[in-house]
């Protein structure tokens, strides 16, 4: 029986999310699973060079955001069901309602609209929700913007977006926040668990050790 998952990793700036999905994909494959990662948006838009902070209006960014994440997340999952292993993993970089976190609610509500999209409808899009929560939330010393050309948040404005995005998210039925830490393997550690817990739920394995697709 073939399978795929929708894993969403999100939070505010600074939480790790590229790193542990990097990090992520390749644990779930030594299990045995079929994984595949689908990259940040907005990251893909700011290093082109539509920029909402210099060249173009918030508004219109995040709507190329989300037009972007839900062609990415369509395709992926559209070809990610041609691999041979029958039990996939798709992680996501972010998700579609990302966006909420850095713009007035109002407009992205009034974006949504527009769009003829409904919020609780885009939440069904992934199984499971795995918060990473920001460096700048708990540990400032921590937090930096040198990992990333596309980030220019302080570690306070990292917080607020990280606590809109707690509550963006909050409703959908399988929502874990992952704490910052000041090991940032405990803390991937500490994901890798509670993913397998999920998959262990949700009754997902992959192929047994030796088994061929």
């Amino acid at each position: 029986m073939r399978t795929l998952t929708v894993l969403l990793l999100t939070g505010g700036p600074g939480g790790g999310k590229t790193e542990a999905a990097a990090w992520l994909k390749k644990k779930l494959e030594e299990e045995g699973f079929g994984v595949v990662a689908v990259p940040e948006a907005a990251t893909e838009l700011l290093l082109a060079g539509l920029d909402w902070r210099n060249s173009m209006e918030n508004s219109d960014f995040q709507k190329a955001q989300l037009e972007l994440g839900l062609f990415r997340e369509e395709l992926y999952k559209q070809y990610a069901s041609k691999l041979y292993n029958p039990n996939v993993i798709m992680l996501c970089d972010r998700g579609v309602l990302d966006g909420s976190g850095f713009i007035e609610p109002e407009l992205f509500a009034r974006t949504l609209q527009e769009k003829g999209l409904d919020r609780n409808e885009l939440l069904k899009r992934y199984d499971a929700v795995f918060h990473l929560e920001t460096a700048g939330r708990n540990n400032d010393n921590f937090y930096t913007l040198k990992n990333n050309k596309a980030r220019i948040e302080t570690a306070s404005e990292a917080a607020a977006e990280d606590e809109v995005l707690v509550q963006t998210y909050k409703d959908h039925p399988y929502h874990v926040v992952i704490h910052s830490q000041k090991d940032v393997e405990a803390k991937f550690e500490h994901l890798l668990d509670e993913v397998n817990q999920f998959l262990a739920k949700k009754g997902v394995h992959p192929l047994p050790s030796g088994q061929s697709f």
